[in-house]
């Protein structure tokens, strides 16, 4: 299972497998695939830090504050290296989406209606990559600032709602979590 993201994504020198009452605690929240990436490489950064796989309870706070109240069955799961927030949401016994909360632009949006098909068609597709990575910016970032620590992703300065850009000189670096409730502050 999972096969190419597996063999695109690897994972980094960061990665630690979840512990046995992570896995428990999650596991009937989430699909075994996203199990399965916890149990073998596990959460850290993949791709020099393009996406972060994270443990849920590290940012089921960021989640709640940007949806505006806490849902039992949606997950935050990985965070892209400008914070945007992913998360997985069990909608029915056999229902399931994958959401993005890009926090620069306030928007929330289902990115795909299966974690399998996050793994195996969106994480896999280019265009997909820089429209919800942001890629190319990625790349030039990690060339110029270095690789980024567990949860430190780049920051737009100003952020991109007061006049930032998405261009390389307007990027920091900074906590994921302080940055996404930063950016939820100030454009409330």
């Amino acid at each position: 299972m999972l096969e190419n993201f597996k063999s695109y994504y690897q994972p980094g020198s960061d990665c630690v497998p979840a512990s046995e009452e992570t896995i428990r605690k999650y596991e009937n929240k989430v699909p075994g695939s996203l199990i399965e990436i916890w149990k073998t490489s596990g959460f850290g950064k993949y791709n020099d830090g393009l996406i972060e796989f994270v443990n849920p309870a590290d940012f089921e706070d960021s989640l709640w504050t940007w949806l505006g109240r806490e849902v039992p069955n949606y997950v935050p799961f990985a965070i892209s290296a400008f914070g945007e927030l992913f998360y997985y949401r069990r909608l029915t016994e056999v229902d399931e989406d994958v959401c993005i909360i890009d926090i620069q632009y306030r928007e929330i949006k289902t990115l795909i209606w299966s974690m399998n098909g996050f793994f195996e068609d969106l994480l896999l597709d280019e265009e997909d990559r820089n429209v919800w990575l942001r890629e190319s910016l990625f790349r030039e970032a990690f060339k110029q600032q270095g690789e980024l620590k567990k949860h430190e992703v780049f920051t737009f300065v100003p952020i991109l709602a007061f006049g930032g850009a998405e261009e390389i000189e307007y990027l920091q670096k900074g906590n994921a979590q302080v940055y996404q409730d930063l950016v939820f502050q100030m454009t409330s």
